[in-house]
């Protein structure tokens, strides 16, 4: 057994164990590519322990061979994850690394067959090692992989300004890492420098193990990544803070270092579970509309919280919280609230005052009835739609001999009469039916589908309410009324139409003797609904006879 064998072994087993951590670890920039070329390593490692423990030369020259695919695969990859780790996130997209895997399978099958094409290798200098002459393909390799290398480092290194005192911790340590097998291995090739007599880039490949496991341990490396560094700038006023569920702190800008309970060494620790921020973590605090508002109390600062989930870029369960200080703004709105509200309760009481207005403008302020005025407006799209299926039935009622009760016990019974009286006919409507005032002691009452027969039940209904009704200072007296009905369409289409219509019919009740019903179109028949018409002289006696009750 070669004396490099159970070094590189060993090597091997770290770099297994560098796999695990990184397979166990959170989403981190550059974990599948840190992975793959920590896989094409191991296939690299492996194949050099087997070819020095090969005694045929044909077994030699085919493990040299199928060392390919990891010598191709391993830089790729490596500068593929040294460039997400730095925030060029677009070359470990599948499609690259797709690329990347496809042209080490190209490489080390162009390897593979080396022995049809010789572009590899073109001949055998030492058997014993052994030593090849190389060809054009080899250099155009090795050129490609170095170039890769070069530009990872150099692109790595131009972050490290942006980048915060942990992150530069671990970007030094991924530079090491890719340093020392590369100083190795040009050595290797450009002057023959071999250790242990063989190629020294596989043994090299501990230090760069170590390396990343060290910055595992210390520099929390694939725990504590760097998020977001494109979009965080020094010189930004806002706070921003990137957090995972667990409340560790993945990225700050100095802004934020001057938040109550954040310092310059705060980026890879733990929030505790009572600081402010840690309610927008889990997924928490990020429902609802509008920006969540997040006080500083210690600051006497207000925050405007802007959320914003990194699972787009990969991160999942992690979030990036950008605070803009609205301390201003907020005392602004609530001087603004106070005043709104004192706005508002003074824009009710002006509502309730028109209200009041509204009432006064379209009812009645004695009987608390609709007015005239109001009658001009909402009855004629009632008597324009009457049908004869659904006539449309209007009323005028008139208190019988009423000057005499002012004028024997004053207005102020006349009043109550007229309230009373009101409340009898407001108190009987039903549904869309309405009561008037229509002047003086004169009501208008319409009843929307209703034919005379309803018309006349109602009229008994209120003339039965008003005799039964008693008023203390009319003693026992007993107040009746006439009535004249108009039904829409047959006595008119127009308010102005049916009200006429019911005037004439009212006054042929009052010249029939009063307290009784006449409906138009019957009335020239001497139809009422007491009997047939009186003559002249008998409607005198009748009058007569009222007058002498009161």
């Amino acid at each position: 057994m070669s004396f490099s064998t159970p070094i590189l072994l060993v090597i091997a087993l770290l770099a297994i164990l560098v796999i695990w951590r990184i397979i166990t670890s959170p989403d981190a920039p550059g974990r599948v590519a840190f992975a793959l070329s920590a896989v094409a390593s191991i296939w690299w490692i492996a194949m050099v322990v087997l070819r020095l423990n090969s005694v045929e030369l044909s077994e030699k020259i085919l493990f040299s061979r199928l060392a390919w695919f990891g010598i191709v695969a391993t830089p790729l990859f490596w500068s593929a994850g040294l460039l997400d780790h730095a925030g060029f996130s677009q070359v470990t997209r599948r499609v690259p690394i797709l690329i990347m895997l496809a042209f080490s399978v190209i490489g080390g099958f162009a390897a593979l067959t080396d022995g049809y094409h010789h572009w590899i290798y073109t001949g055998i200098l030492n058997e014993e090692q052994p030593t090849f002459s190389h060809g054009w393909l080899f250099y155009v390799l090795l050129g490609g992989m170095y170039l890769c290398m070069l530009l990872a480092c150099l692109l790595s290194i131009s972050q490290l300004k942006r980048a915060s005192r942990l992150h530069r911790r671990q970007m030094v340590a991924l530079l090491i890492a890719t340093l020392a097998p590369w100083a190795f291995n040009a050595a290797f090739v450009l002057f023959g420098f071999r250790l242990f007599g063989d190629d020294p880039t596989p043994i090299a490949f501990s230090a760069t193990v170590l390396a990343v496991l060290f910055a595992q341990h210390r520099g929390k490396l694939f725990i504590a990544p760097p998020i977001a560094r494109d979009i965080i700038f020094s010189i930004l006023p806002d706070p921003i803070v990137v957090l995972e569920p667990s409340g560790l702190v993945l990225e700050t800008n100095p802004a934020a270092e001057k938040l109550a309970g954040f310092g310059a060494e705060t980026v890879g620790t733990k929030l505790p579970p009572s600081h402010p921020l840690m309610a927008f973590v889990g997924g928490e605090g990020q429902a609802g509309s509008g920006k969540p508002i997040v006080e500083f109390d210690a600051m006497e600062k207000v925050f405007e919280v802007s959320v914003q989930p990194l699972e787009n870029w990969g991160r999942r369960g992690n979030v990036m919280l950008v605070l803009r200080d609205v301390t201003e703004r907020e005392a602004a709105q609530k001087s603004l609230s106070d005043a709104g509200q004192a706005l508002h309760l003074r824009l009710e009481e002006n509502l309730r005052l028109q209200e009041q207005l509204e009432q006064q403008a379209f009812h009645d302020h004695l009987t608390g009835l609709f007015n005239r005025r109001h009658a001009s407006t909402v009855i004629p799209p009632l008597v324009s739609a009457a049908s004869e299926d659904e006539p449309v039935s209007m009323i005028i009622v008139d208190l019988d001999y009423f000057k005499q009760v002012n004028d024997q016990y004053g207005h102020d019974v006349g009043d109550k009469v007229l309230s009373d009286f009101a409340k009898i006919l407001s108190d009987s409507l039903e549904g869309a039916e309405l009561a008037f005032r229509y002047g003086g002691e004169e009501f208008l009452v319409v009843l929307p589908s209703a034919g005379r027969d309803r018309a006349l039940a109602r009229c008994a209904r209120w003339r039965h309410e008003l005799a039964t009704h008693r008023i203390a200072e009319l003693n026992d007296v007993t107040l009746t009324f006439s009535a004249g009905i108009a039904l829409a369409p047959h006595a008119g289409t127009s308010l102005a139409e049916c009200t006429k219509a019911a005037d004439v019919a009212l006054y042929r009740a009052k010249i029939s003797g009063r307290n009784t019903d006449v409906v138009w179109g019957e009335h020239l028949g001497g139809i009422v609904t007491g009997g047939p018409i009186e003559n002249g002289k008998a409607a005198e006696r009748r009058a007569r006879r009222g007058r002498a009750r009161l």
